[in-house]
């Protein structure tokens, strides 16, 4: 206790220098509670999306071997279907053990003869117009212009735009069984459409056929754009889909036309070779590629990651030359009490406790400065963080780097929606990090405190007061 005390007052007597002495501690502190801040904050974010990019797989066509296999021997290009994955294939891998989760989405049209969609007028022919398409087996398909959209899921989670808020059920419920539906509030009002009452649907290829009835179960609100295309056509109007799951769009397509979007998600990242062998051997066509989304990745998380070594650089920097100057002030003020030192010694006191004394004074120090550095480093952390990611962003921008989707669907069909990069990022300072800066700030004054005291305790104390005189 003697000690202590001792020392907390010798602090007080040497203020002026152990003022110098505290805002360089300071100054290392707040540094290294920001750059462990952003570094800890960035790693769980880089974490997070290396998982998300990691465990989504995506099986798209190799446009390099799509190309080869389609031009004949004058090096002409060849027309011929793309060997399409069978819907019942994407059901086998799904099977895989290697999956944690597994997403199908399907999309067609549809068409009605007691229903209008909304710009149906916009259509000539109202929906009844007959046009060809090319089906999963190569095919020719004759069918309706369809002035509907039917989508199907496999799970509500898979409804990105309710998810997001974007969508919103405002009466009824959303639907559970099979042959039931939502429809947009719009398209209700618009055919005078109740809760529980039940519509009559045609798929456009079977217009024709007899009518499947859904019973609509809920009514939403729609705030997303009507159109993602300048021009207008009802089954591209967000507001004629009609939302089931996916049993039910099954019931209407029929397995063999059904076409599949489908989102496989990875145990563990590290198992994409081992799915790519089970798919491969289940019948995946070689024409397909199995991969994860680097390059999304790379374009939403890359201005986070260089924020990462940029601010690790730093505090490497400062921790660096921090302790050579604090090794350098610690020696020089103990030299200067060298013969403070020497009468401690010469009454008795052993060296221990005179190394112990001399310690604590620059412990106690940096206790202090680690409550003020903390509190000041925790309130900088985020305007710096988002100033060195803005430049991030804008050097990321000038070396131009491609843009990707960031999610891409596993489909007869490719294609891609565009997710912006990091452009925020909420900088917090966890426990893990506040006992990081403290183990840092703890040993940089211990290791200075102590090259200082081993160069003056070596000596006797009579040399020491020899010496004063």
């Amino acid at each position: 206790m003697y000690i202590f005390k001792n020392a907390m007052k010798n602090i007080y007597r040497n203020k002026g220098r152990n003022i110098l002495i505290g805002i360089i501690i300071l100054g290392i502190i707040v540094s290294t509670v920001v750059a462990f801040s952003i570094n800890t904050t960035t790693d769980e974010i880089i974490k997070d999306y290396k998982n998300r990019f990691g465990s989504e797989v995506t099986l798209a066509p190799d446009m390099d071997k799509l190309m080869n296999q389609s031009e004949d021997k004058s090096g002409m290009m060849a027309a011929g279907p793309i060997e399409a994955i069978k819907t019942k294939q994407y059901f086998d891998f799904a099977e895989s053990e290697y999956l944690k989760e597994s997403i199908f989405t399907s999309e067609f049209g549809a068409v009605s003869k007691t229903l209008k969609a909304i710009d149906e007028d916009e259509d000539a022919g109202n929906g009844l117009m007959i046009s060809k398409a090319i089906g999963p087996d190569g095919k020719a398909i004759e069918s309706a212009m369809p002035n509907f959209k039917i989508i199907g899921n496999s799970t509500l989670e898979s409804l990105e735009e309710f998810k997001s808020g974007k969508r919103k059920i405002i009466d009824g419920e959303m639907y559970k069984e099979k042959d039931e539906c939502i429809v947009s509030q719009e398209f209700a009002e618009l055919n005078n459409i109740k809760v529980g009452d039940f519509i009559e649907v045609n798929k456009a290829t079977d217009e024709n056929g007899d009518a499947y009835k859904l019973k609509v179960t809920g009514i939403y609100f729609d705030s997303t754009n009507e159109y993602s295309m300048p021009f207008k056509q009802a089954a591209m109007n967000k507001r004629n889909e009609i939302l089931i799951n996916l049993e039910t769009a099954q019931g209407i397509s029929g397995d063999e036309e059904l076409y599949i979007q489908a989102k496989y998600y990875l145990k563990n990242p590290d198992m994409i070779k081992n799915f790519e062998e089970e798919v491969r051997a289940k019948g995946l066509p070689d024409m397909y590629n199995v991969t994860t989304d680097e390059e999304s990745y790379n374009k939403i998380v890359g201005p986070v990651e260089g924020l990462g070594s940029i601010t690790l650089m730093f505090v490497l920097v400062v921790l660096g030359l921090g302790s050579v100057i604090l090794i350098l002030l610690n020696t020089l003020s103990i030299r200067e009490r060298k013969y403070e030192i020497g009468v401690l010694r010469a009454i008795g006191m052993k060296k221990g406790k005179v190394a112990i004394g001399l310690i604590s004074e620059s412990l106690i120090i940096t206790a202090i400065c680690l409550v003020i550095g903390i509190g000041a480093g925790s309130v900088l952390s985020q305007p710096v963080s988002n100033s060195l990611l803005q430049k991030q962003i804008e050097a990321q921008k000038t070396d131009k780097v491609p843009s990707q989707g960031f999610r891409m669907a596993i489909s007869n069909s490719t294609g891609s929606a565009s997710e912006d990069t990091i452009s925020e990022i909420d900088v917090t300072l966890n426990g893990k990090a506040i006992l990081e800066v403290t183990g840092v700030a703890l040993l940089i004054a211990l290791v200075s405190s102590v090259v200082g005291v081993s160069y003056i305790t070596k000596y006797e104390p009579r040399k020491i007061l020899t010496e004063r005189g």
